[in-house]
This record gives C-alpha cells, sequence and structure tokens, in this order.
C-alpha cells in the first residue's frame, strides 16, 4: 500500500472554488513549484492520500462540476487530490487492526461521552485559499503509517477533547480554537522539533490514556524530541511560542506515562519561557488554555499550588458574557435556583469561609449559564457568539484559584477538593480519564483525619462530598469501596425504602443543592446507587 501523504493545495485567490480545481487551474497555480525546470505528468509527482480507514468519518464522495480526476472529500472545504487510477481502497472490506478499532472507538467515545454524533471533520489544508503553504518546495509530504495515524489523532480526539465542554454544548459539535489544530499541524509537517513533540505526545496519551497500543512506543518519540530540543538550543533560535507550546507538549508525554515529576520540570521550563515573552497575556489563546489545563492538572496531583497565578491570565470584566452572568448570579442570590445552596446556607459559613464562598458562587453562576444554553426553551442565538467559551474560560480560572487557596479547616479543604474533581469530571477528559483517580484517594485521607461529630450541622456537605468521591475513584478500587460504604451509612439510614431507585432519586436531590448537570452525571449516578443498594443486601447476609 501506498504510504500516506499529506497534499498542500495552493489556491489562487481568484479562484472560482476553494474546495476543487480543474486541470488547467492546477498546472497555473503550480507554476512556481514548477519554474525552473521542465515540466513532467510523471505519476509520482501527483500527490495521493491513503487514509486509515477508520478515520473516515464521512464517506467519499466526487465533487460535483469536476472533469477529469476523481477526488477525495476529506472535509466540507478541501479535496485532496487523486489520480483516477489511484483508487480508494474499500475501508469496508478491510479488517481494522486493534490499533484502528481502538482509535475509532476513541473518536466515538469523545462524541459519546455527551451523547452527541461523531463531531465533523476538520477541515484539511490550506485554510484559506490566501495562505499559499509549500515549505519544501514540492506539493506532497510523505508520512509513514504510524506518524498519520497519531497526527489524525490530535485533529480527531485529543485537540477537540481539551475544550470538550465547549464542543459537547454546542448542537454543531464546533469550538473557538478548531482550526488552530491544522497550524500545528503545519507545523509539524516542516520541522522536526515540532513534529517529534507532538507525536510523543499523542503516543503517550493514546497509550496510557485510551490505552490504544500506537503503531511505535512512545519512549521513541521522546528521544527524537528531546533530540530535536537540544539541537533548536544549540542552534541559538529565539523564543516563540511553538518552542513553549513544543516543551508543554513534552511534559504532557511524561505526565500521561504517569511521570509526574518530569512533567512538572518541563513546565517549569515552559513558564519561564512565557516569562520572557511577556507573561500568559502575550500569548496566543489556544496555548494559554493548554497552559493552565497542564498547570492545574499537575499541581492537583501533586498537591501543590499552581505555577501560576490567577492574577496572571484572569481579564476582568471586560467579557461581553459578564453581564448574561451578572443575571445569572441575581437569580442564585433571590433563592430562585437551587445551584450551590447546600453550600451557601449560613449554617455552611463555619467550613465555607468567604474566599471560598466566593469561588462557589462563580461556579453556580457558571453552571447556570451552561443549563440555559442547554435548555430547549432558549436558543444558542441568546448568548454572546462566544458565550460558551467563555464558560471554558471560567471553569480554568475557578480551578485556578481553589488550587491555589490555603485552607486550614480540614472539612474545607475537602470541599473544595470535591469541587474540583467535579469540575474535572464534568469540563475536562484527561481530567475525567486520569486525574480523578489519583485525586480521589486524596480526599479519603482528609475525610479519614475528620472525627463523625465535627460534621454535626454538615451532614448533607458530607454526603455530597462523598458522593463525589465514589464517582471519581477508579472502580473495583479500595478508595471506591470506601467511599460506596460510607454513602451505605450515611444515606440509606435515612431513606425508608432503600431500593435502586429510591437511592438514586436521593442522589438526584443531594446532587442538585450543590452542582449537578444531568447530560454529564444521570448514568454515573444511578450506577452508583446500584453499588450502594448491592453493599447494603451483601451487609445484610
Amino acid at each position: 500500500m501506498t504510504a500516506p501523504k499529506f497534499l498542500f493545495i495552493n489556491k489562487h485567490p481568484q479562484s472560482d472554488s476553494l474546495s476543487h480545481s480543474n486541470k488547467q487551474e492546477r498546472i497555473s497555480i503550480h507554476s512556481h513549484v514548477q519554474k525552473g525546470r521542465r515540466y513532467k505528468k510523471a505519476d509520482h509527482r501527483i500527490g495521493h492520500d491513503t487514509r486509515l480507514p477508520l478515520l473516515q468519518l464521512q464517506p467519499a464522495r466526487r465533487p460535483r462540476g469536476e472533469s477529469g480526476g476523481d477526488a477525495l472529500v476529506t472535509s466540507d472545504q478541501c479535496p485532496i487530490e487523486r489520480t483516477s487510477r489511484d483508487q480508494m481502497p474499500d475501508s469496508s472490506r478491510q479488517p481494522l487492526s486493534p490499533q484502528a478499532a481502538g482509535l475509532r472507538d476513541a473518536i466515538s467515545s469523545l462524541g459519546s461521552s455527551s451523547n452527541r454524533s461523531t463531531p465533523q471533520s476538520i477541515p484539511v489544508f490550506p485554510a484559506s485559499a490566501e495562505e499559499s503553504f509549500d515549505p519544501f518546495d514540492v506539493t506532497c509530504i510523505r508520512v509513514d503509517g504510524a506518524v498519520h495515524s497519531l497526527l489524525q489523532y490530535f485533529l480527531l480526539v485529543q485537540h477537540p477533547g481539551c475544550w470538550h465542554i465547549e464542543r459537547a454544548s454546542r448542537p454543531d459539535h464546533k469550538y473557538v480554537f478548531q482550526f488552530d489544530a491544522m497550524s500545528v499541524i503545519q507545523g509539524c509537517l516542516h520541522d522536526e522539533y515540532n513534529m517529534y513533540a507532538l507525536l510523543a505526545s499523542m503516543a503517550s496519551f493514546m497509550t496510557y490514556l485510551d490505552e490504544i497500543p500506537p503503531s511505535r512506543d512512545g519512549s521513541y518519540y521522546i528521544h527524537k524530541a528531546l533530540k530535536a530540543s537540544q539541537e533548536y538550543v544549540h542552534s541559538h533560535q529565539p523564543i516563540t511560542g511553538r518552542m513553549i507550546f513544543n516543551v508543554f507538549h513534552l511534559g504532557c508525554a511524561e505526565w500521561y506515562r504517569y511521570n509526574g515529576h518530569a512533567a512538572y520540570v518541563h513546565l517549569k521550563a515552559a513558564k519561564k519561557l512565557v516569562d520572557a515573552m511577556g507573561g500568559l497575556k502575550a500569548m496566543d489563546g489556544p496555548l494559554v488554555d493548554l497552559l493552565l489545563s497542564g498547570d492545574q492538572y499537575v499541581a492537583a496531583e501533586l498537591r501543590q499550588k499552581p505555577l501560576w497565578s490567577p492574577t496572571d491570565f484572569e481579564s476582568g470584566d471586560s467579557h461581553p458574557m459578564t453581564a448574561h452572568g451578572l443575571c445569572e448570579l441575581q437569580k442564585l442570590l433571590s433563592g430562585k435556583v437551587k445551584t450551590a445552596a447546600g453550600l451557601l446556607t449560613s449554617t455552611q459559613q463555619e467550613i465555607v469561609p468567604t474566599g471560598l464562598r466566593w469561588i462557589i458562587l462563580d461556579l453556580a453562576v457558571v453552571l447556570s449559564v451552561l443549563r440555559s444554553s442547554q435548555s430547549p426553551d432558549m436558543a444558542l442565538g441568546k448568548l454572546p457568539a462566544d458565550g460558551i467559551h467563555w464558560v471554558h474560560i471560567r471553569t480554568l480560572a475557578i480551578r485556578h484559584r481553589l488550587l491555589s487557596m490555603d485552607l486550614s479547616d480540614p472539612r474545607s479543604g475537602a470541599i473544595r477538593t470535591a469541587i474540583v474533581l467535579w469540575i474535572f469530571r464534568i469540563f475536562t477528559i484527561s481530567g475525567r480519564k486520569r486525574s480523578i483517580k489519583i485525586i480521589a484517594p486524596f480526599l479519603r485521607e482528609m475525610l479519614l483525619t475528620i472525627v463523625d461529630h465535627l460534621w454535626d450541622g454538615h451532614e448533607e456537605v458530607r454526603l455530597w462530598i462523598l458522593t463525589v468521591g465514589a464517582l471519581s475513584a477508579s472502580s473495583g478500587s479500595d478508595c471506591h469501596d470506601w467511599f460506596v460504604g460510607e454513602l451505605r451509612r450515611c444515606l440509606t439510614s435515612t431513606l425508608d425504602n432503600p431500593d435502586p431507585d429510591t437511592i438514586f432519586d436521593a442522589l438526584i436531590l443531594l446532587s442538585e443543592r450543590f452542582f449537578y448537570l444531568a447530560l454529564e452525571e444521570a448514568s454515573t449516578l444511578r450506577s452508583l446507587a446500584k453499588d450502594i443498594y448491592h453493599v447494603r443486601l451483601e451487609e445484610k447476609e
């Protein structure tokens, strides 16, 4: 099978179509490539793409009005040219490899986490008709199957997952930084350092988070990336945003491999580079989001404060969504909305200090905005254009403020940890798959240091913390069993007929008084209710 390739199509700004061009137009457009040498219509000059079967999210189709060769359309915007004799293999007749099947499942699970359909394909080159991108002075760049698979994994799984809640909350599954992924791939295809840093991160992500064995071990790409990094530094190249991006992804490669301290070293290096360029406010938006997310994951897992301070990136009240958020805040303060009511009553002031109280209010406003955007009686158009992205930005800031707090009361610390776990579960992919399983035992340790009588008057808060812990701990682990056992002891004693449905209803009512998003939590709460019921039956026997 011919090795997969990426084809760069240099479109003329005056072209009638952004999706295809006829033969004569292509000859004219690529004249700069052929300039200075005789033009030959050799077969080896024609770029063609052999895509992995599982990555064909939609059937190939021929653009209307095209005469001559076939074109495989990989998106709604830009085709990849093919000759009529280079037919696309019928993926339906080819058995999928374990890696291909795993990658297909990962892509499916990304869309199904919120009961949504599979996301639309992300357009391939070029990003716009005005941009002509041909770094090697050729029309096609060859990549082997393993590299192609990892790059597609970045485009279709990892990059969209960084803005999970934004995609899940929109009917079109789009997110503000969607097309930034193409810029990342462009940078990879003309620089070895860029390429290996991304491949190292993706190989580790596939192996350790999605449990999909890549074609090549991630250590190979990490070694190559570190070598390219040393060469880059020795060449005295200037500090750029892409260099910081590469350092960050090398840290991610280590973090995914559960080497948290090595990841922390890379993160500190990235911070020094960011500071040298003027701080986070001088960085591009997508890079800022990634750096802050990584900082929070590592800080939470290592039980230390984030490297960046909330003041380094919070923009104040200038965002268009601020006014909308204030309206939601008025609803909360009026008592019309139950969100976070279990933490904001006067009886909880002893264990919810003022600083934590303001953060809880902030999160309640964000959740209220998110719920209203998902409500069928409220069109998405009533929010500002980037309203859902504002939700993502605010949750980043809230997580950072929570992790930066100093709390002396272990009960307050347990509340803070439970909120961090809840945000990771609802708003992130990596946090849900990995971080919450590491942090849940920390929450158990905190709770074990608090004697029962200190929860007098705060029983409801304790139940919610136990619920979050049970949902976050690895299923079947000792930590999970402990949380379920504590819930059985504290919750079922208050119920007259604790069958699975009754327990489930009680968990829903409890969660609604704290933080609850039905779209993401209903199924997991039902599973937890069954676990509690089965533990109760076992104890009776």
